[in-house]
């Protein structure tokens, strides 16, 4: 059966690894931070994004879980080094979005 929210939970654990990718410069440049903490933490969630992937592909339950559980990792990473906050509130926004469509989009799928 297809469930939306595994497409949306992978799509959007993919493209947040991305962001974090492309923040870590701003943290060391902008923010002063130091080199070695922003890429060890940097480089550790963007494992987890990826990793999370797998973690969505099971069922709609499980996909919310773990989509919630990185987000909430990457603020709480971010509370150290900021440059990872915004994009960790912005995606769990995005994440709340993406629960609410999928559910129209799966409801949709079963009419037909």
């Amino acid at each position: 059966m297809y469930n939306a929210m595994k497409v949306m939970g992978s799509s959007l654990l993919s493209l947040e690894a991305i962001v974090i990718g492309l923040a870590m410069p701003i943290a060391i440049v902008v923010n002063d931070e130091p080199k070695s903490g922003v890429m060890l933490a940097g480089f550790s969630l963007m494992s987890l994004c990826i990793l999370a992937v797998g973690g969505v592909r099971r069922d709609r339950k499980t996909a919310i879980r773990t989509c919630a559980l990185v987000q909430l990792i990457i603020i709480a990473v971010g509370l150290k080094y900021t440059a990872f906050l915004f994009p960790g509130i912005i995606f769990l926004l995005v994440l709340a979005l993406a629960i609410k469509l999928s559910a129209r989009v799966d409801a949709a799928k079963a009419l037909n």
